[in-house]
C-alpha cells in the first residue's frame, strides 16, 4: 500500500479557557483550575475543575477547561507508549464532557473551539497509530470513527477510518467510510485511490472500474489511481480495455516508468510477447530499480521461447522447424540477463525465489548444468 497518510497537526489556543488578563469566573475553584493549568500543574487543576463541577455540574466553564486540561496534560505526557495509554482512558470523558457543555450551552462559541481540538486530537491520534508499526491499527478505528462525528464535513476521518479498516483486512468495512469521503471531497486523489482499493479488496472490480475510470479521469496524472484501474481491468477480465487505455497513456507520456511496466505487463498476460518486451524493455531503461520490470522482461522472452517451442512440437517436420528451435534458444538465452538484475535487485527478498526458479528453469532447458545448480538452491529446488 502507497503511504499515503495525511498528517494533520494543529495547535489550538485557549487564552479563554486557560484564563489570563481576560478571564474572570465567579467560581474560585474554576479561577484556581485556570492558574494550576497555566503552572503545569494538571492533577490540580482537575482537583479545583471536579470541586467546581461538585458545587455545580452545569457550569459550562469548568467542563469546557475540564477537556482542556486533559487535552494538556496528554500533550505533555512524555513517552509514545504512556501517551497513548493516557488518551485511551481519557478520550471518551473528554468527549462526554464536551458534550455535556454543548448541550448545556449550544450557542456558545467555546464550544465549537473545544469540539474542534477534540476532531485534531483523534485524527493525529490515529494517525499516529496507523503508522507506528508496534502499534495495533484496530486501536485507530475509534478514534477514526469519533472524528467523523466530531467534524462529519471532514473527509479527514473518513479517510483515517478506510485505512484503519483496511490495515486490519477488512476492506468490506472500509467501504462506507470512504465512499462518504469521496462524496465529501470528490477532488481529492487519495480518497478516490483508497475507495477504488477497497471496492478491488471487496470482491467488486467492475463496480471499482466504474469509479476508478472516472477518477482517472480527474486525475490523470496520479500513477497510484493508474495502477489501482490496472488491477481493477484485470480482476473484472476486461485486459483489452487495459490495454487500450495504457496504449493511449504511454503515448501521452513516454518517459513515464510506471505506465510502460504496466502495459507491460499488460501484454505479457495477453500473449503479445513483442510488444511486452518493447514495453518492458523501455521500463527498465527508465526506472533500472524495478526488479519487477526486469524480471517480466525475463518471462516476456521465456514465454515466447515457450510459445516457439510449441510450434515446434505442433509439427517438427514443418519447413522451418529447426529455425523455430534456434529462435527459442535465443529467447531463452535473452531472459538471463534480465533474470539475473531482477535477482540482484531482489536479493534478500521473498521475490528473489521466485526469479531464481525462472532462472532454474530457463539453464535447465538450455543445458546449461552448472549454472542451474548454482540458483538451485535459492529457487528451493533439490537436484540431489
Amino acid at each position: 500500500m502507497p503511504s499515503r497518510i495525511p498528517t494533520l497537526l494543529l495547535a489550538l489556543v485557549f487564552a479563554l479557557l486557560a484564563g489570563g488578563a481576560d478571564g474572570c469566573s465567579s467560581d474560585p475553584n474554576v479561577e484556581g483550575a485556570k492558574l494550576d493549568l497555566r503552572n503545569g500543574d494538571y492533577e490540580r487543576a482537575l482537583e479545583n475543575i471536579d470541586e467546581a463541577l461538585a458545587t455545580n455540574p452545569d457550569n459550562v466553564e469548568a467542563l469546557q477547561l475540564r477537556v482542556e486540561i486533559l487535552r494538556q496534560q496528554y500533550e505533555n505526557t512524555p513517552g509514545a507508549q504512556p501517551k497513548a495509554a493516557f488518551l485511551a482512558a481519557n478520550f471518551d470523558d473528554m468527549v462526554s464532557t464536551a458534550e455535556r457543555a454543548a448541550s448545556l450551552a449550544p450557542d456558545d462559541p467555546t464550544n465549537e473551539t473545544v469540539n474542534l481540538s477534540l476532531w485534531v486530537l483523534a485524527i493525529n491520534a490515529g494517525n499516529e497509530l496507523i503508522r507506528d508499526p508496534q502499534a495495533d491499527v484496530a486501536d485507530a478505528i475509534g478514534y477514526f470513527q469519533r472524528s467523523t462525528q466530531l467534524v462529519p464535513d471532514s473527509s479527514q476521518g473518513y479517510l483515517g477510518l478506510g485505512l484503519a479498516n483496511l490495515r486490519t483486512g477488512d476492506a468490506a468495512q472500509a467501504l462506507a467510510p470512504l465512499e462518504r469521503g469521496v462524496e465529501v471531497a470528490p477532488d481529492d486523489p487519495i480518497l478516490a485511490y483508497y475507495y477504488g482499493r477497497a471496492l478491488v479488496l471487496s470482491d467488486r472490480p467492475s463496480d471499482a472500474v466504474t469509479f476508478l475510470e472516472g477518477a482517472q479521469s480527474r486525475f490523470p496524472e496520479d500513477e497510484d489511481v493508474q495502477t489501482m484501474l490496472l488491477n481493477a481491468y484485470t480482476l473484472a477480465g476486461q485486459t483489452d480495455q487495459a490495454i487500450d487505455r495504457y496504449a493511449a497513456v504511454v503515448d501521452q507520456q513516454p518517459t513515464n516508468p510506471t505506465y510502460r511496466y504496466n502495459y507491460g505487463a499488460l501484454l505479457l498476460q495477453a500473449e503479445r510477447y513483442d510488444e511486452a518486451v518493447e514495453q518492458l524493455t523501455e521500463a527498465t531503461r527508465l526506472a533500472p530499480d524495478n526488479s519487477d520490470a526486469f524480471y517480466n522482461l525475463g518471462a516476456a522472452f521465456q514465454n515466447r521461447a515457450a510459445a516457439l517451442n510449441e510450434q515446434y512440437i505442433a509439427d517438427p517436420e514443418a519447413d522451418g522447424a529447426d529455425a523455430l528451435i534456434e529462435q527459442r534458444n535465443e529467447n531463452l538465452e535473452m531472459s538471463v540477463a534480465p533474470l539475473m538484475q531482477a535477482r540482484t535487485l531482489s536479493a534478500g527478498t521473498e521475490d528473489e525465489a521466485g526469479v531464481c526458479d525462472a532462472l532454474f528453469r530457463v539453464y535447465t532447458q538450455l543445458n546449461r548444468v552448472d549454472e542451474a545448480q548454482a540458483v538451485s538452491e535459492c529457487a528451493g529446488i533439490s537436484m540431489n
